[in-house]
């Protein structure tokens, strides 16, 4: 390369093996691959919103390395130019840019500091996530300065924080397409000519094909300083003790090559503590690998991990698998569904020593928790597909009438079967996700598929009342109470055996008989019973008994409890049945008055505690009737308020009633 000036500053040749753009302290390297067979330009601008005069550096062919271009602009500095591409003439920005704005790109050169550092990995039973979208999350609360923001997100952590999560999952927050068109099937009739229009719609969740995913998206900066204020942000999470996950969209036909440069970008450059990785481009192997990435939250959808640990067990669990199948059979059991409970008991323990699994009952894709208790069908006519577009397998029932209602019953039916969905979520042994503003009865009025509503129905909704204020107490107590029971969140999968003769199981399932329980199709009924003082295994003080009972049938349904050591009692903890604001029990609670038998409201969870409390009981740990449980539940006399043909009747009933969807 003829060395030559541009400016004030000497072009040299440049290293093409640093894809993007590096800053040494005395110049610049830019690399970048040129399509074979086309010609190409590096443009300077004198601004880096692209005013100002500019500057052409040709990217000669016989320069290249493979298909890559390399100049050093000694003497630059970041701060002073702004750049892009020309191909063939053609703009085009930096795949590997670190910031662009108005379709120009800049080089930052701005670092972590050692006081910045990501926080240490949490255990993965600790873990509590929050997801949001940036922007929608705070674009309708009116309190905030900066909405729809960085900053904004930044001004909404104490409220995070309050309802007792440490981590947060951010949807797509780097540079992605936002154009959509879409031809809708309704268009043509309005048209008049046989022809379609096509509607112009947004890419609100940024799950694009097209991606810069070493910049921070410039729409999301409430400043001109879009890659410093998502540090700021980062960092304040970060001081509240607060993970960062960030999601990240890797279409099919990805360059697995920059994707796992983008992933250790964010890693090194802004301290990102996890990442979510969807799509069919996600470099799997590559990224489980990855020795920089040891320590890092990685959570994806599936992977075999007999096949990448190879019967080794991992020195720290760091891999999460998102699990759908939670949520569907959590919501089928929730609104009455038959053939779910023995899912349901396999899903509240899955616990392997290798990872960890994510348990939601609602994410962005789909209803919205409320909307999951006030529809039974989609309703996404304003996405412009004449209601084709998103699943039609929601498992949600409306609870009896279609979408808003002011009638008494159906509301207090909707606030027990969300504060339902929450217990099924927060008491499993796998981490909780709660999706923004189902905490606050969010609802996108119906729209299971609102990827291109950036607006009103897209935005986290902070107006649901008092029932929204009483649901968000929930929630708090919720996040507390799971806190402080280790016992439901171990650091390996419970066995459902006594394996330390510590007198019953580390876990075990019940229903109208102590030790007996069904699975049978008609079944809708649970009790699970954990031994707090297992958790003396894992270096933690021993934790209380805890009896959780889970009733979807439609009726009440008796639950046998059973019998505790010498001293101990059972006392109240939770009822999704309560009055709002008293679904959890006080410090000052009285023992429960029947010792031997609870009843469960119709469509309810009720948590009991098994405390010491010095009471004379003559009974000692029992572990069944005769020699204790086998390692797995046992099948007994069908759980729910009749059994054989009577109850199979009873459930036909129910179910013409409209229990049942």
């Amino acid at each position: 390369m003829t060395v030559h000036k541009v400016w004030d500053y000497r072009v040299l040749p440049g290293r093409p093996d640093r894809p993007g753009t590096d800053y040494d302290g005395r110049g610049i390297n830019f690399s970048f691959a040129v399509p074979d067979g086309c010609e190409g330009a590096l443009v300077l601008t004198r601004h880096a919103d692209g005013k100002g005069r500019t500057a052409s550096i040709p990217l000669c062919s016989s320069e290249r390395v493979g298909n890559v271009n390399a100049v050093y602009l000694e003497g630059a500095r970041p701060e002073e130019f702004g750049y892009y591409y020309e191909v063939d003439g053609k703009p085009v920005c930096d795949p590997y840019a670190t910031e662009i704005k108005n379709h120009v790109c800049r080089v930052i050169n701005s670092e972590f500091g050692r006081d910045d550092e990501a926080l240490p990995l949490k255990p993965i039973g600790e873990l509590m996530i929050y997801k949001l979208h940036v922007r929608g999350f705070t674009k309708k609360a009116k309190q905030l300065k900066h909405r729809g923001t960085f900053a904004g997100l930044a001004e909404m952590i104490p409220y995070i924080s309050d309802l007792g999560f440490n981590a947060v999952e951010l949807m797509p927050l780097y540079e992605f397409d936002s154009a959509l068109k879409v031809q809708p099937f309704s268009a043509a009739k309005e048209e008049g000519d046989g022809t379609a229009k096509a509607v112009e719609l947004r890419n609100y969740w940024g799950y694009a094909e097209k991606n810069y995913y070493f910049a921070p998206k410039a729409s999301y900066a409430a400043s001109d300083e879009p890659s410093e204020e998502l540090r700021s942000m980062i960092r304040a999470f970060h001081k509240a003790g607060i993970e960062v996950i960030m999601e990240m969209y890797f279409p099919e036909g990805t360059d697995p090559f920059m994707a796992l440069m983008a992933i250790r970008f964010w890693k090194t450059s802004y301290h990102i503590d996890g990442f979510h990785f969807i799509g069919a481009g996600v470099p799997t192997d590559a990224v489980m690998r990855d020795p920089l990435l040891t320590g890092t939250r990685l959570m994806i959808e599936y992977a075999d991990m007999n096949r990448i640990y190879q019967g080794r067990v991992p020195g720290r669990r760091n891999v999460l698998m998102y699990n759908e199948g939670f949520e569907h059979t959590g919501r089928a059991l929730l609104k009455g569904d038959e053939g779910c409970i023995s899912e349901f008991a396999k899903q509240i323990r899955r616990n392997p020593v290798t990872h960890g699994f994510v348990h939601y009952m609602a994410n962005v894709n789909g209803f919205t928790l409320f909307d999951a208790v006030s529809y039974d069908r989609k309703h996404n006519e304003a996405n412009g597909e004449n209601n084709r577009d998103g699943t039609p397998l929601n498992y949600s029932w409306n609870c009896g009438v279609e979408g808003p209602s002011r009638k008494k019953a159906v509301r207090l039916l909707r606030m027990k079967q969300v504060k339902n969905a929450l217990l099924y979520t927060f008491l499993t042994q796998s981490v909780p996700l709660l999706y923004a503003g189902d905490e606050s009865l969010n609802t996108q009025g119906g729209n299971n598929n609102a990827y291109a509503s950036d607006d009103a129905v897209g935005w986290t909704d902070w107006n649901g009342g008092k029932e929204a204020l009483d649901i968000r107490e929930f929630v708090r107590s919720l996040t507390a109470f799971r806190r402080s029971h280790p016992i439901l969140h171990m650091d390996k999968e419970l066995r459902g055996t006594d394996y330390r003769s510590l007198g019953c199981p580390d876990m075990s399932f019940h229903d109208e008989k102590a030790w007996v329980c069904s699975f049978e199709n008609v079944t809708r009924t649970l009790a699970v019973l954990y031994n707090g003082q297992y958790t003396r295994e894992e270096g933690k003080p021993d934790d209380d008994y805890l009896y959780v009972a889970y009733n979807a049938f439609w009726d009440a349904h008796p639950f046998a409890l059973p019998d505790l050591p010498q001293g101990y009692r059972w006392y109240p903890a939770i009822n999704s049945a309560a009055a709002p604001g008293q679904e959890f029990a006080g410090p000052d609670a009285e023992p429960c008055a029947d010792q031997k038998f609870c009843e469960a409201s119709p469509r309810s969870v009720i948590v009991l505690r098994g405390v010491f409390d010095g009471s004379d009981q003559k009974s000692g740990p029992k572990s069944g009737p005769k020699s204790g449980p086998k390692s797995g539940p046992k099948s007994g006399p069908k759980s729910g308020p009749k059994s054989g043909k009577d109850r199979q009747k009873t459930a036909e009933i129910g179910a013409r009633k409209g229990g049942k969807k």
